[in-house]
């Protein structure tokens, strides 16, 4: 598996995490034992529980750099996609920030439509140059 299609998966993830918080973790191992990302596993699980241990404060900069969309407004994919991507801006320092919100917009584009693009974008463009 490659990385981005680990990261695709993390973004699946934490979309599930939108609705079934509480149950992230069993989510997580379940999802590890059926797909076997073998060398990818600790990008998936890094990116998912960097991402759901510290919620409020990636939410607090979306909500901040997206110019008064609220992430109560945001579409649940438009906002996993964000979420993926300020995670991996502020807690994997691997992963250089350009190639982050790359793939972010790929997800977006896939995953909501070509309407998302700009938006994401837009606001981790401003996350990552504020960083």
């Amino acid at each position: 598996m490659n990385r981005t299609k680990a990261r695709e998966y993390a973004f699946i993830l934490l979309f599930q995490y939108k609705f079934q918080p509480a149950e992230i973790g069993q989510i997580l191992d379940d999802f590890c034992k059926e797909y076997n990302p073998k060398d990818q596993e600790g990008y998936i699980r890094s990116v998912v529980l960097n991402a759901t241990e510290n919620i409020e404060q990636i939410d607090k900069i979306i909500a901040e750099k997206s110019e008064g969309w609220g992430v109560e407004r945001l579409s649940s994919v438009n906002l996993s996609v964000l979420r993926l991507s300020v995670t991996e801006m502020l807690y994997l320092p691997d992963v250089p920030r350009v190639v982050s919100v790359n793939e972010a917009v790929g997800l977006a584009k896939t995953y909501d439509g070509e309407e998302s693009v700009d938006f994401v974008n837009g606001v981790l463009d401003k996350i990552k140059n504020s960083l």
